[in-house]
């Protein structure tokens, strides 16, 4: 009989603890159940509260943030000039370019608009190396398209003048050349084209220059400027005819042809400057022809682009202020890799001749100037 009681009380102990065991994990499954419920009710709660992807606001967002378009780039690198003249440095490390533009993505509307912010310190063949740390608006624009084929800018325009680009990352070659370096830059105004058939007509007006050195020959401040010009292809070449004027200075006539033959990319810049009658006397010699050929082989990644320029400035000092510098000859070559469309590393050596067109540091005069440049960049 106690053997009886003892297995009686044994099983009332084991059943006693078996459903306290299942009793336990229903409740602690039962709290499980609640914690996510209520998390589930939390994120509910916190999307009504922000609010779903398509609402109004987000939609007007999306649709503004799709209609723009982010582009630009970043270069720099190590640069040497020889012969820089007495108190100038002849090398440096230099951020040789920064832009960021942003612009209107569909062309096809009646108003767009781009502008961008950044600087440029590239020295040309001329010059020599010096940072520039202004970083200010470089461009900006409205444009406006009242019919087809008929466009209106009005802002911070670039110049249609010119073959090299004041953002250097878009050049084959690091420095500028020394044409390149009389070219105009950006200026304040507006200007109007005209596409017909394959070309595109521009006429355009300017008041103020961005560069308040720019053109400031014999000291004196530019006037107002103004250019007309014309592009399209001609017999399977790009052709752009340009004419810039600035008023009380000096006028602008050049042509830039290309053509790309299967790996073999090619293209001539010719210039040709004539001061105002105000400008002649003083400068000895009214004019000053130049021309730059341009060449660039490619390999894959790999390619050579080499330049060759001669300038024949007589005593005009258009381009050297030295009437002794009269015939400028250059010779550039910028061997560059291309990792991919967005990214290269470059080097590049040049000659410079110019009859007593440098110093040294000590004011010598002299001939010739060799640069150096290593450069690193990274367009978007």
């Amino acid at each position: 009989m106690k053997k009886f009681a003892v297995v009686l009380v044994s099983c009332l102990v084991l059943g006693i603890v078996s459903a306290w065991a299942v009793y336990s994990q229903a409740a602690e499954n039962s709290d499980l159940k609640q914690e996510v419920t209520d998390s589930k009710n939390g994120v509910t709660g916190l999307e009504q509260k922000t609010g779903s992807d398509d609402t109004p606001a987000n939609r007007l967002v999306q649709s503004a943030i799709s209609g723009l378009q982010l582009e630009g780039g970043i270069s720099g690198g190590y640069f040497y000039a020889s012969n820089p003249g007495e108190d100038a440095s002849d090398s440096k490390f230099l951020l040789s370019n920064f832009l960021v533009q942003l612009s209107s993505k569909d062309q096809n509307l009646p108003v767009g608009f781009v502008g961008a912010f950044g600087e440029t310190s590239t020295p040309s063949l001329l010059s020599t190396p010096e940072n520039n740390t202004d970083f200010d608006i470089e461009y900006g624009s409205l444009n406006l398209k009242p019919i087809t084929g008929l466009s209106l800018e009005v802002g911070l325009l670039q110049p249609n003048a010119g073959f090299e680009n004041s953002y250097t990352y878009n050049n084959k070659n690091i420095i500028l050349g020394a044409l390149a370096s009389q070219q105009p830059y950006n200026a304040y105004g507006a200007r109007l084209g005209y596409d017909v058939s394959d070309f595109h007509l521009c006429a355009g007006y300017y008041k103020d220059r961005l560069d308040r050195d720019e053109y400031n020959d014999n000291g004196s401040t530019p006037g107002d400027s103004w250019e007309i010009g014309i592009s399209g292809p001609v017999l399977n070449n790009q052709l752009s005819i340009y004419h810039y004027h600035i008023e009380d200075k000096r006028s602008l006539t050049g042509a830039v042809v290309e053509r790309t033959i299967k790996n073999l990319y090619l293209a001539v810049n010719v210039d040709y400057w004539n001061w105002d009658a105000g400008m002649k006397d003083f400068y000895g010699s009214k004019s000053a022809i130049g021309g730059a050929f341009y060449v660039a082989p490619s390999f894959g990644h790999f390619s050579i682009p080499l330049r060759l320029e001669y300038i024949d400035q007589g005593k005009s000092r258009i381009y050297i202020d030295n009437v002794d510098a009269k015939h400028i000859y250059t010779a550039t070559i910028s061997p560059t890799y291309t990792f991919c469309e967005h990214a290269y590393i470059r080097v590049e050596s040049a000659y410079v001749h110019a009859d007593h067109g440098f110093a040294d540091k000590n004011g010598n005069s002299k001939d010739h100037r060799i640069c150096l440049a290593a450069e690193v960049g990274y367009l978007f």
